[in-house]
C-alpha cells in the first residue's frame, strides 16, 4: 500500500468538530460566541488539519519520498500531529522545539515515537532542521507552507460557514498564521467577517514587530511572526495576558466542563474583549497539555470575575 493510501485511512478521524455556541454574562450584559472544539481531532488538536494537508501535498508533489526522514520546529501540537500521520505512513520523525516548552507535550511526543531535539530558543530550532535538512530531512515548513492556510481555508472555515451562514468577526491567536489566515480569509470573503489577531500582553510581538517578553500561552506568538501571517487582512488586534488566558481556561472547566487549553482561553477572551456579539473563534485543543502550567500559576484574574459563564448548547 502506498503512503497516501495509507494517510486517506485516518482522514475521516480529522475535521467536522463539534461547534458550541457559549452564552455568558460581561458588564452586565448577556451574549454569546461561537467555538469550534479542535480537540475531538485525531491527535486531539487542531494541528491534524494543516498536519493532513501538508504531508499528503509533500507526497504528492513527490517532495516527501517513501520512507524519508521528517523534522519539523513546532511548540508541541504540530509536532504530535506530524509524528501521529508519519507512524501511518511509515516516516520517522525528529522535532525541535525549545525546551521551556509544557513536560506534557514533551512526554507525547516521545509517545508518539518522535525523537527530541530540545534547544533555548525557535532560532535555535530553525538551526537544528535545518541541520537535518542538509542530511536529507523533509521539513514541513509549517510557518510557511500554504497548504497550513488551506486546510483551515477548505476544512475549518467551510464546516463553520455551513453551520451559521453568517460570521461578523473571527478571532484567533497566532501561532504559524494558518489558522487565523485560513478562516478569517475565507469568511471574510464569503460574509465579509472581521479578522482579529490576539497577541500575548507580555511580548506584543504583532503589536510592536518585535518581542518585548516571555509569555505562556504556548503556541502562538512563537518567538517570530510568521510568513503566513497577513497584517494588512487583520483588522484589529487584542491583547490578552497569561493569566487571564490561564484563568480563563480554569474556569470553562470548572463553570461549564470544557477542560481546554490556555490559547483556548486567550481565544474566549479574544472574543470578549472584542466587543462583537457573536464572535466566532476555536478552541485549539484541551487542557491535559498543559495540567503543570495551569496549576503552577496561582495569581488571579480580575478579567475573568467579569465573566458569567452561562452554558452552552451545540450548534
Amino acid at each position: 500500500m502506498d503512503d497516501l493510501k495509507k494517510l486517506e485511512k485516518v482522514k475521516n478521524l480529522i475535521g467536522n468538530t463539534p461547534l458550541i455556541k457559549i452564552f455568558y454574562k460581561y458588564n452586565g450584559e448577556i451574549r454569546f460566541l461561537y467555538a469550534k472544539l479542535e480537540w475531538y481531532n485525531l491527535t486531539g488538536s487542531i494541528k491534524d488539519r494543516p498536519a493532513y494537508y501538508i504531508i499528503k501535498n509533500a507526497i504528492k508533489s513527490k517532495k516527501l519520498k517513501p520512507n524519508q526522514l521528517i523534522c519539523e520546529v513546532t511548540s508541541g501540537n504540530m509536532g504530535i500531529s506530524i509524528c501521529a500521520l508519519g507512524k501511518v505512513t511509515n516516516h520517522r520523525v525528529i522535532v525541535c522545539m525549545p525546551k521551556d516548552m509544557s513536560e506534557e507535550r514533551k512526554k507525547l511526543l516521545k509517545l508518539y515515537g518522535a525523537q527530541l531535539e530540545l534547544v533555548d530558543n525557535f532560532e535555535q530550532a530553525f538551526e537544528k532542521a535545518k541541520y537535518y535538512q542538509d542530511k536529507g530531512a523533509f521539513l514541513p515548513h509549517q510557518f510557511e507552507n500554504k497548504n497550513n492556510t488551506l486546510a483551515h481555508y477548505q476544512t475549518t472555515a467551510s464546516e463553520i460557514i455551513k453551520k451559521l451562514n453568517k460570521v461578523p468577526c473571527f478571532v484567533s491567536g497566532v501561532g504559524t498564521g494558518g489558522t487565523l489566515m485560513g478562516v478569517g480569509t475565507f469568511l471574510k470573503d464569503k460574509c465579509d467577517a472581521k479578522i482579529i489577531a490576539i497577541d500575548p500582553k507580555e511580548s506584543k510581538l504583532l503589536t510592536c514587530g518585535k518581542s518585548f517578553g516571555k509569555h505562556q500561552i504556548q503556541g502562538i506568538s512563537d518567538e517570530i511572526i510568521p510568513k503566513l501571517y497577513n497584517k494588512s487582512l487583520v483588522d484589529r488586534i487584542v491583547l490578552v495576558s497569561s493569566v487571564d488566558a490561564i484563568n480563563m481556561s480554569k474556569k470553562l472547566a470548572k463553570c461549564l466542563g470544557l477542560g481546554v487549553g490556555i490559547s483556548s482561553g486567550a481565544n474566549f477572551l479574544g472574543c470578549v474583549l472584542s466587543n462583537i456579539n457573536g464572535a466566532t473563534t476555536v478552541f485549539p485543543d484541551d487542557n491535559k497539555k498543559y495540567i503543570s502550567l495551569i496549576k503552577t500559576q496561582k495569581k488571579e484574574s480580575i478579567l475573568t470575575k467579569k465573566i458569567d459563564l452561562l452554558g452552552f448548547e451545540i450548534v
